[in-house]
């Protein structure tokens, strides 16, 4: 009964990890809608407008997904450190890469969040 407990629980920590990696790459499209467009030689030669600010409702949805992304990858690092205990297993730099990877996002936006007031 406790291997398949533990088959279980690799299965789930494998879905949780499918789903953080998921979410992360929605919040890159989300992002791309979110942020200002980028005016270039082109825009400015044929005077095209381009929205120089943030969306912010679409913004606080990234920073939504960007949490949930952070809280799922957390769970996963305590997870994984239980089966790292019980079952002996290695290889899980995919849940810490993508910890670091939102956390870091998270507070980037964070710090811009100010220079978008401007």
């Amino acid at each position: 009964m406790q291997a398949r407990r533990l088959d279980l629980l690799h299965l789930f920590v494998t879905g949780l990890t499918l789903v953080g990696w998921g979410t992360l790459l929605y919040a890159l499209l989300v992002f791309d809608e979110a942020r200002p467009e980028m005016s270039t030689i082109i825009t400015n030669y044929h005077n095209i407008q381009v929205r120089n600010f943030w969306l912010i409702s679409v913004y606080d949805k990234l920073v939504w997904l960007l949490w949930f992304c952070a809280g799922i990858s957390f769970v996963n690092l305590l997870l994984n450190g239980y089966l790292r205990k019980v079952d002996k297993e290695n290889g899980w730099v995919a849940p810490i890469l993508l910890f670091t990877v939102s956390v870091i996002a998270v507070l980037v936006l964070t710090i811009w969040q100010p220079l978008m007031e401007h």
